[in-house]
C-alpha cells in the first residue's frame, strides 16, 4: 500500500486486505475491516466492512462469494460488486483509494489464464505440498489452478494440504499443476504471493487498459 498524499489522505492499494490500514478523511470513528471466510461449505469469500464507532456497520459486501448461501446464474455468481463501485462507496465515507492489481500482465498470459478458467478453475496460487524422497520429508512448491468449491481450505494462503489431500484433488480434476505445463514458464509469476481469483485478474487488467 502506498500513501499518495498526506492531506487529504489518499491511498493506492494492490490487494483488498490493505484496506484495513486506510483512514477516512471524514472521521476518525470510521474504520474498514477486511475478513476472510474460509473452511465452511456455506460461505467462502472476502468481506469488506465500513464501520462507525457509534452507528455500527455502514457498508458490507463479500467478494468472490461461494457456498450454499450464494445463488448462481449458470456457473457464475448471481451478482458481484465491481471494483469501481466499491471504491465509489469507500470514497462516500472519506476513504480516497485507488486499486491497482499486483501485476499488469501481458495479453498472451491473460489469454492463458482465460483458457485455464474455461476448464472450470477459478483460483490460482502457489502451494507448498509435503512429500517424501528416500524416506526424507521435503516440501515442494507448485503453481496451481483450482476450484475453490472443491478445495475451500485452499483460499487461505497460509494453508498447505497434505500429500494425500493434494493427490485426491488432482485425481478428481479440481486442481491442475500449472508449473508442470511448459507454456506456464513463458511468463513471470513472482507477483503471485496471494490466492488470486482468475476472474479478478482478468477484470483488473481490463480496467487498467
Amino acid at each position: 500500500m502506498v500513501i499518495l498524499m498526506s492531506e487529504p489522505l489518499r491511498y493506492n492499494i494492490s490487494d483488498w486486505h490493505q484496506l484495513s490500514g486506510c483512514q477516512s478523511n471524514n472521521s476518525r470513528d470510521l474504520r474498514i475491516f477486511v475478513s476472510d471466510f474460509i473452511q465452511d461449505s456455506r460461505l467462502v469469500g472476502l468481506r469488506i466492512q465500513i464501520c462507525h464507532a457509534d452507528f455500527g456497520i455502514l457498508f458490507s459486501c463479500i467478494l468472490n462469494a461461494r457456498g450454499s448461501l450464494v445463488s448462481k446464474l449458470g456457473s457464475q455468481i448471481a451478482y458481484e460488486l465491481s471494483t469501481d463501485t466499491i471504491l465509489s462507496i469507500l470514497s462516500k465515507y472519506g476513504f480516497l483509494i485507488t486499486f491497482n492489481p499486483k501485476a499488469h500482465l501481458p495479453q498472451d498470459q491473460l489469454d492463458y489464464l482465460k483458457s485455464v478458467q474455461a476448464f472450470g478453475f477459478d483460483k490460482i496460487r502457489v502451494i507448498s505440498v509435503p512429500s517424501f524422497e528416500n524416506s526424507i520429508k521435503i516440501s515442494k512448491s507448485h503453481i496451481v489452478a483450482f476450484n475453490v468449491d472443491k478445495n475451500p481450505k485452499w483460499i487461505d494462503n497460509l494453508y498447505s494440504p497434505s500429500y494425500k489431500e493434494f493427490r485426491v484433488s488432482l485425481e478428481t480434476g479440481s486442481t491442475i499443476i500449472l508449473s508442470r505445463i511448459s507454456d506456464t514458464n513463458k511468463w513471470s509469476w513472482g507477483w503471485l504471493d496471494y490466492v488470486a481469483s482468475i476472474d479478478d485478474i482478468l477484470k483488473d487488467n481490463m480496467d487498467g487498459e
